[in-house]
């Protein structure tokens, strides 16, 4: 199988996230981080199983999809609201 291999520079800070992910994920950096572009290479997925189980706690609730957009419509105008505070204040 032919690969390629990647020299890429990141910052301190995206350095220091990476390596505690991979120390959590159980790998090295250089494993965890060739996994994830592996996935982000690799043809969508099912919205099903992006969405897991927020996707089937919706499914289980009963409301419908336009209660659900209302919702998340309401709910993104309170956070912009909320930064709008923060930053002004």
């Amino acid at each position: 199988m032919d690969c390629m291999v990647l020299s890429v520079s990141i910052s301190a800070e995206a350095e220091v996230k990476l390596k505690a992910k991979a120390a959590a994920a159980g790998v090295d950096v250089a494993t965890y981080a060739a996994r994830q572009l592996e996935l982000l290479a690799a043809p969508p997925r099912s919205l099903r199983e992006i969405s897991g189980p927020i996707g089937q706690a919706f499914s289980q609730s009963g409301i419908s999809e336009e209660e659900l957009s209302d919702f998340l419509d309401a709910e993104k105008h309170a956070m912009r609201a909320e930064r709008r505070t923060k930053a002004g204040g």
